[in-house]
């Protein structure tokens, strides 16, 4: 019984490394097309999306889904992007406000 338990514990323990591992990366692979979102937007890949534009296209697209109606593809991804992009801008903003307290 004691060896199983040993085992229990040392493969929990390799599962919880591997997620580790992988923890770390996450954020690269849900970016898959770096740059897409200034290029739909028209801004300038060396510059930053300001927030008002982000969130003024993210009123005209839910306005365009209101009711029955429904976003085709390209909208929809686009809807997609625009929410990531307020997502992580909230993101590297918590992580500045902790630096700082």
């Amino acid at each position: 019984m004691k060896r199983l338990q040993l085992f229990d514990s040392f493969t929990y323990n390799l599962v919880l490394e591997n997620k580790k591992k992988k923890d770390k990366k996450w954020l690269k692979k849900a970016i898959k097309n770096p740059g897409a979102l200034h290029k739909s937007l028209g801004v300038p890949e060396d510059e930053k999306i300001p927030l008002d534009k982000i969130n003024s296209k993210v009123e005209e697209l839910e306005k365009a889904a209101e009711g029955d109606k429904k976003l085709d593809k390209k909208e929809a991804k686009l809807l997609r992007r625009l929410t990531l992009a307020k997502t992580m801008k909230k993101f590297k903003k918590g992580k500045k406000d902790k630096k700082e307290d």
